[in-house]
């Protein structure tokens, strides 16, 4: 009985443990998209910059500020810059063949230009991808 009891705690422990804070993705410039018409139009012309990416994922948590602050850059006023979320897009990861976060994919005119994956990805490198197809 008392291992019961200690595998009871020891899994509630491990749960709250690994529970992660959501990421707030309402205050920046970066257009949410959740639906399959929506992102098909937002990226059917001129440069698109697309962040896949689940709130509760600690290395997009990282990428994020890479990601916003190309966003805001001046120089990039011409693409837009879109963030899809994996548990509100599930079909959108799989239509686009996301099979892992964070990802950053660049379209132009609706065509797949660079896909980045993972972290590390500097503001400077965003934006000289994302000059190349101006």
């Amino acid at each position: 009985m008392k291992t019961i009891s200690y595998l009871a705690l020891l899994s509630v422990l491990v749960f709250f443990s690994c529970k992660k804070d959501l990421v707030d993705t309402s205050s920046n410039q970066i257009a949410d998209v959740s639906e399959e018409t929506s992102f098909e139009s937002r990226i059917e012309t001129g440069v698109s910059v697309v962040f896949f990416h689940a709130s509760w994922c600690s290395v997009c948590e990282e990428q994020r500020p890479a990601v916003e602050e190309a966003s805001e850059l001046d120089e990039l006023s011409f693409a837009s810059f879109i963030e899809v979320e994996y548990d509100d897009s599930r079909d959108l990861f799989e239509s686009q063949n996301v099979d892992g976060f964070p990802q950053l994919l660049i379209y132009k005119d609706g065509v797949e230009q660079e896909r980045l994956k993972g972290k590390n990805h500097s503001v400077n490198k965003i934006k000289e991808l994302v000059l190349t197809y101006m």
